[in-house]
């Protein structure tokens, strides 16, 4: 009777359950049991868990990252130490950036000195023009086009911070007491400034600021002409001289005009005409 007991003991202690592996009964292992038997799984990193140690660089690329906020960090940062190379955690920019003749010079923290704020740029000693028309060509394109003095000054010698337009009126004293740097930019485009262009409603105060004589002449005439704005004949551009043709038609017979070479032989001039 002893050895029986002893027995049913000894399966019970063994199998784990009623009567261990042979019961039709066993008894299953807990779920905390379990996972405790399961091999850890190392961490994984998101986004989310770098604002805990780098909070500053969490903010500026949320506030001001462009195109690299919708990257987040891991889509550059690949990894962390110590479970991936320390060598590797800041990436190359050239690992993202290619394709345009911007993206092949070197140095990239002389201008971008933040990747976290790429586009808070930093001009640091220096002269910077080539750099500059990679990205900026329209601008080069003009001032090769149309020489002048700002043509041959480095692109920041005006613009001291990347995106900042200087008014004229730092360097330049203005042609009228009072214009203000909308009047100046109504003419003069800063990467073409000899090239004068203009639109309808430049007042002739502005134009007599240089052509004074030209200005009174006109305005103390008796005719239609004196009524005009310069603008209205020299149309555009600086320097225009239109034909007369272009208001009047050809008003004259041609058997009057065979006589004369042309308008102002008798007209003599288009600011004070002789009837």
């Amino acid at each position: 009777m002893k050895r029986v007991v002893l027995l049913v003991v000894v399966l019970t202690l063994v199998g784990g359950g009623r009567f261990g592996a042979w019961g039709k009964e066993a008894v299953k292992a807990p779920a905390q049991v379990k996972a405790a038997a399961e091999k850890p799984q190392p961490a994984v990193l998101t986004d989310a868990d770098c604002i805990k140690c780098h909070p500053q660089q969490v903010k500026e690329l949320a506030s001001k990252g462009h195109r690299h906020r919708k990257v987040g960090c891991l889509g550059c940062h690949k990894g962390h130490a110590p479970l991936f190379p320390k060598s590797k955690m800041i990436p190359k920019c050239s690992e993202c950036h290619k394709g345009q003749a911007h993206f092949t010079l070197k140095n990239c923290l002389s201008c971008h000195t933040n990747p976290h704020t790429p586009l808070e740029i930093t001009f640091k000693k220096g002269q910077y023009k080539k750099a500059c028309l990679t990205c900026h060509s329209g601008p080069g394109e003009q001032m090769a086009e149309f020489p002048s003095a700002h043509a041959q000054k480095p692109c920041n010698f005006c613009h001291t911070r990347h995106g900042y337009i200087p008014t004229c009126l730092k360097c330049h004293k203005p042609h009228l007491k009072g214009q203000t740097f909308d009047d100046c930019v109504g003419c003069h485009q800063a990467h073409k400034p000899t090239q004068v262009t203009y639109g309808a409603n430049i007042p002739n105060r502005f134009c007599g600021a240089c052509h004074g004589q030209i200005e009174k002449t006109l305005e103390s005439g008796k005719t239609k002409h004196a009524r005009l704005a310069c603008v209205f004949c020299h149309r555009g551009v600086h320097g225009v001289k239109p034909r007369c043709q272009t208001c009047h038609g050809i008003p004259h017979p041609q058997s009057m005009l065979q006589g004369f070479k042309g308008c102002l032989d008798c007209h003599q001039d288009p600011h004070n005409l002789v009837k």
